[in-house]
């Protein structure tokens, strides 16, 4: 059975992240910044979210099981910022810094300065999130409905599923792994999921599919703060790839839509921070 790893690639230098992809896969033809590598049984998709986008960064490693990180010896606090935010998403990966003493320099306080090494291909299994991370909704001629994604849980045919954020149950008809049928994969897997007796338009928007009985909360209670970060009221959070906007307050965040409670760490992201500080605020740790 296929099973994935999910690493996503960062640096303020955009050609170097692509040159670090091209070593660990092969661009798909299909998506711009994404690219793959079959070993085995094992299916590793890279990811390259926009540089300028720290939200587009924060969804990719919210699913990611590890990283690259890219830095050149003048370390700009472009580089911080991503720094915090790999530091806030707890997982493993490989910093690849021109200068190791420069980077433990300024970021020897962060656990991810002891992954300063050189450049290896590394895998991480991706753990079972119940839960699978939806990017993209299409209509296919004589299929029906499709859903691009990632699967961040185990995935059969004829499993049903929760569309979130519609709260509408659907059924998983078939599922394709780089163009070939599968009748389940594990977690980690990038998926094309076809699903039975739904119609483009019931979920528009669509950010995921969650398991049927998956509680939801409406706020998150406590999280972890850098000092770094500006005081904020209104954040976005990003969780597994889901995005949704809270208000602080005091030590918890009061969500403007419910999330579903399954195992991962939540990004707290400032926005409005003011220039030339870091936009990460923290991360909260939700356990189902």
């Amino acid at each position: 059975m296929l099973r994935g790893s999910i690493v996503t690639v960062l640096s303020t230098n955009e050609q170097e992240a692509l040159k670090i992809a091209s070593m660990l896969g092969k661009k798909d033809r299909g998506e711009e910044r994404v690219y793959y590598r079959k070993i085995g049984e094992l299916v590793r998709s890279i990811l390259i979210p926009d540089s300028n986008s720290v939200l587009d960064e924060a969804i990719a490693i919210s699913i990611s099981s590890s990283f690259y990180f890219k830095v050149n010896n003048e370390v700009t606090w472009l580089d911080g910022e991503k720094a915090l935010m790999l530091e806030a998403a707890g997982i493993p990966g490989i910093v690849l810094a021109d200068d190791a003493n420069t980077f433990r320099k300024y970021f020897g306080e962060l656990g991810i300065s002891k992954f300063v090494d050189e450049f290896r291909e590394f895998d991480v299994d991706v753990s079972d999130r119940g839960l699978v991370y939806v990017d993209r909704a299409f209509n296919v001629r004589g299929v029906g409905v499709v859903v691009l994604g990632y699967a961040l849980t185990q995935v059969s045919v004829h499993d049903k599923f929760i569309a979130y954020p519609m709260n509408l149950e659907v059924e998983v008809r078939s599922i394709q792994v780089l163009d070939e049928d599968q009748d389940s994969v594990m977690p980690g897997t990038r998926v094309g999921l076809a699903l039975r007796n739904v119609r483009l338009e019931d979920i528009e928007g669509i950010q995921t599919l969650v398991k049927p009985g998956t509680k939801f909360t409406g706020s998150i209670n406590g999280f972890t703060r850098f000092k770094w970060s500006d005081d904020a009221r209104e954040v976005h959070v990003i969780f597994n790839g889901i995005k949704v906007m809270g208000k602080i307050e005091d030590n918890y965040i009061v969500l403007t839509r419910e999330l579903p409670v399954v195992n991962g760490r939540a990004l707290i992201i400032n926005v409005n921070a003011k220039p030339r500080k870091p936009r990460i605020m923290g991360y909260a740790t939700i356990n189902a």
